[in-house]
């Protein structure tokens, strides 16, 4: 495997191309018990994205299994959204079948018995999500293995990713909001298949949720400025968050945290806890410790001794 990332940027993220001999899906997915035509030698490329990744291949014809050897082989839990761009992918898993062209997706779960064949050359991308991270979706089960069809939020997810994939050293906060907006995107291209929003809200829900996060820092930013920035009536904002799991007000408030606790515990000089409340939005360090303590349960100055001590 080739690290082709900036070598004279230690916070950048990493973008593998897996050039080995053999199996050259075994450094860039999850464990599977896999078949090549050796015709076709696979290529595969890898890109770090937070906390899922994504991978992009091109692979001739091909069969595999993933069972219990390689689900206990796996570390940890994830999901992977599969979408193809030329081609077409059939998988089966708990006993459903759907068969994935060009355009469109579908999702798998990675702690269950799956396979999958393709009888000619594809061109595919694939992002692994820890299981975790889907947690809010409503009866999950229900939307693995069903093909997701191609629409705009589809598009702009596999575009997203496209473009994500061609940057060759993203800092690590561009690769992690790179891979946030991507989540984001997916649970909007989810929704779809449920029945849920249309695709003109889920890009508006997904805009709204872009300005919040680009003004996290401005302590008097209100639910009625975010109305009126994106042309909506505040009535119509709290429409569009339902369904969501949480409130417009309650996404501020975990996101100003979430970048607080980057600021507080990640890579980059020490900030002190006041420079951070400020940072991160809130109007006094001591409304941002209270607010910390019952996210994390512990006070800021202390989850900052217990990560330097570990």
């Amino acid at each position: 495997m080739r690290d082709t990332s900036a070598h004279d940027n230690p916070s950048a993220t990493r973008t593998f191309v897996d050039d080995a001999p053999g199996n050259p899906f075994k450094t860039s997915h999850l464990p599977w018990n896999l078949e090549f035509d050796p015709a076709v030698a696979p290529t595969t490329t890898r890109v770090d994205l937070g906390e899922p990744w994504v991978v992009g291949c091109r692979v001739g014809r091909m069969s595999g299994r993933r069972r219990a050897p390689e689900i206990r082989n796996t570390q940890g839990e994830y999901a992977a959204v599969l979408m193809v761009h030329s081609g077409t992918e059939i998988l089966t898993q708990q006993g459903r079948t759907t068969e994935v062209r060009a355009g469109t997706a579908a999702l798998w779960d990675g702690v269950r018995p799956v396979e999958c064949f393709s009888a000619a050359t594809l061109v595919k991308s694939t992002m692994f999500i820890p299981r975790a991270s889907l947690a809010g979706i409503p009866d999950l089960d229900s939307v693995f293995v069903r093909t997701i069809e191609n629409s705009a939020t589809l598009r702009l997810l596999t575009g997203w990713l496209d473009v994500s994939m061609r940057q060759s050293a993203l800092d690590r906060d561009a690769a992690h909001t790179a891979g946030r907006m991507a989540l984001e995107l997916l649970h909007s291209a989810l929704a779809r298949t449920r029945g849920g929003a249309s695709d003109s809200r889920e890009v508006l829900l997904l805009q709204i949720k872009d300005f919040l996060d680009r003004n996290l820092g401005d302590p008097d930013l209100t639910l009625d400025t975010v109305a009126r920035a994106n042309a909506v009536s505040v009535r119509y904002l709290h429409m569009l968050f339902q369904g969501t799991g949480e409130t417009a007000r309650e996404y501020l408030r975990r996101r100003r945290l979430e970048r607080a606790q980057h600021l507080l515990l990640g890579p980059g000089p020490e900030l002190a806890v006041a420079e951070i409340a400020i940072r991160s939005g809130f109007d006094s360090p001591s409304s941002f410790s209270r607010a910390y303590r019952t996210r994390f349960g512990v006070a800021p100055r202390e989850a900052r001794r217990q990560f330097a001590a570990a």
